[in-house]
């Protein structure tokens, strides 16, 4: 099984008379999950994380009304078919009462869900903080730690640990996974790992590879003739012209008098941050129309796409999953993300960091109520200040929200995954030392 972790985003337009009664479904929705959730977790394994919300109009350049809209989103793990048959069997019902509100919807009573949410969904830049996790080894990865701490203890009680060696602490572990009968799968790799790896990087390898092999034929092409070298040579000529006249056009958009967002209200604000109540992961959903100027579109379409050609090189210590994506004909940036900590201190990382502030400038710099730029990523005024009211201006009300895992952070899950990798895995003394503190 795959463990490239994936996003699925699904949504259809919704009349406002009706965005009460899909909010009302949701929240019930949200509360059984709660209620009841070692059976979902046992209905839907693929999904590590799943927020449906009801998103009201927006204005798009001071004119334009821009539809409400339901949107489902999942974080998920494994095949995208599977994926999709499984939302559909676990939801049935709720699908289809939340989603007969939109016009969108089949009138048919034995709609098609799978190919349904198929047809509704739409491509988005997704990100994992953690990568090749499948929840499955998210139970056990955190049942061996246990298993083993548990034994060390009860050990230590009887002998002195402290005066064995790390190499006889490892084989005292390795020896107790062996003959436990619920940890013999710990004895063996993680299949498919690398292989998934490489999917990852492919589209960055072949963009690299085209990239590489125009700029060798734009050598070549001084000696030689060839119908493919006349082809190779003009893809990275053409690409950096392209980025070039992009980025002058977004200047000139830039010049444009900055029209400052309205700030969200204090009752909004509390409203938002009552909900994050998990002690360790919470979820963030920030949603607004792009600033005016179909530049503005193209240009954060064009980044979205470059940025997922590097996700697999990025990480960020404190996020799960993150995504990006546009809606209504590019007029609209929506953004998701579920993090260790609350929102405030999430959005506090990004803008408390130089790098990290031009980073996001690229994407949200795009948005209404976001900081205005000078060349992208300079900033112009107070750029702290005004990302975080431009976070919480468009931050939206998450009716329904479900994680597999609510109690690991990002660190956790990298801790257990690399206790995992050391069993059984030759090491030096000074390495084991490292390995042991994991536990």
């Amino acid at each position: 099984m795959s463990r490239i972790h994936r996003g699925l985003t699904v949504t259809v337009k919704i009349a406002e008379e009706q965005i009460d009664a899909a909010s009302l479904l949701l929240e019930q929705l949200n509360r059984e999950l709660r209620e009841s959730k070692s059976i979902y977790q046992k209905e839907i394994p693929s999904v590590l994380f799943l927020s449906w919300l009801v998103l009201p109009t927006q204005v798009y350049a001071g004119e334009e009304r821009l539809p409400a809209r339901i949107l489902l989103m999942t974080s998920y793990v494994g095949n995208h078919k599977n994926h999709l048959r499984e939302l559909a069997r676990c939801f049935s019902t709720k699908m289809q009462q939340v989603f007969s509100l939109s016009d969108e919807f089949p009138a048919d009573a034995n709609v098609d869900l799978v190919a349904f949410l198929r047809k509704k969904s739409i491509p988005n830049t997704f990100y994992a903080g953690f990568k090749f996790v499948a929840t499955q080894d998210i139970d056990q990865e955190a049942q061996l730690k246990e298993e083993v701490f548990n034994h060390l203890t009860n050990r230590s009680r009887a002998v002195d640990l402290a005066s064995r060696s790390p190499s006889e602490m490892k084989q005292l572990i390795e020896d107790f996974v062996k003959d436990h009968p619920k940890l013999q799968w710990a004895r063996q790799g993680i299949p498919g790992v690398r292989w998934d790896r490489i999917r990852m990087l492919f589209p960055l390898g072949l963009f690299v590879l085209l990239m590489s092999s125009s700029l060798i034929s734009l050598i070549l092409r001084f000696f030689m003739d060839g119908m493919v070298l006349d082809i190779l040579v003009w893809f990275f000529p053409v690409f950096v012209a392209a980025m070039l006249i992009l980025f002058l056009l977004l200047r000139l958009n830039e010049l444009n008098p900055h029209i400052p967002g309205t700030a969200a209200s204090d009752e909004r604000v509390r409203d938002i941050v009552t909900r994050e109540t998990n002690p360790v992961i919470n979820e963030m959903t920030v949603i607004a129309p792009l600033k005016k100027g179909w530049i503005r579109r193209v240009f954060l379409a064009v980044s979205l796409r470059l940025v997922f050609l590097i996700r697999y090189f990025s990480y960020i210590p404190t996020v799960h999953t993150a995504r990006w994506l546009q809606t209504d004909n590019g007029k609209r940036l929506v953004f998701i993300a579920t993090f260790d900590n609350i929102s405030e201190a999430y959005a506090h990382d990004f803008v408390d960091s130089e790098r990290r502030t031009m980073n996001m400038a690229v994407i949200f710099s795009h948005a209404f109520g976001f900081p205005a730029t000078r060349w992208l990523v300079h900033k112009q005024y107070n750029h702290r200040s005004e990302y975080m009211k431009g976070v919480r201006a468009h931050q939206q009300i998450t009716q329904c929200w479900y994680a597999y895992n609510e109690g690991l952070s990002v660190e956790n899950l990298k801790n257990n995954r690399a206790f995992r990798e050391g069993l059984f895995k030759e090491m030096k003394d000074d390495e084991i030392r490292e390995w042991l503190l994991r536990i």
